[in-house]
């Protein structure tokens, strides 16, 4: 199963960052949700900051925000 960017804590990201993980890296590795139509969200300073910066817990959180796509019936993750 995949795991995806907002759910690693910020703890597992540091870790992964001392064994030397590329945002690159990182990104293929634990995708952006699928409800996040943000451009490479989870590549950096140029990705979504909130993603990024571990605010983001769930859906609940992006819902308001205008990258949010909302997920079609039984494509729930």
């Amino acid at each position: 199963m995949i795991k995806y960017y907002h759910e690693l804590t910020e703890q597992e990201f540091k870790d992964k960052v001392a064994g030397k993980l590329t945002y690159g890296e990182c990104a293929s590795d634990y995708p952006q949700p699928s409800w996040c139509s943000y451009p490479q969200a989870t590549w950096g300073m140029m990705g979504c900051w909130s993603l990024i910066g571990f605010m983001v817990t769930g859906e609940e959180y992006c819902k308001d925000c205008d990258c949010y796509v909302a997920p079609k019936p039984g494509q729930e993750e």
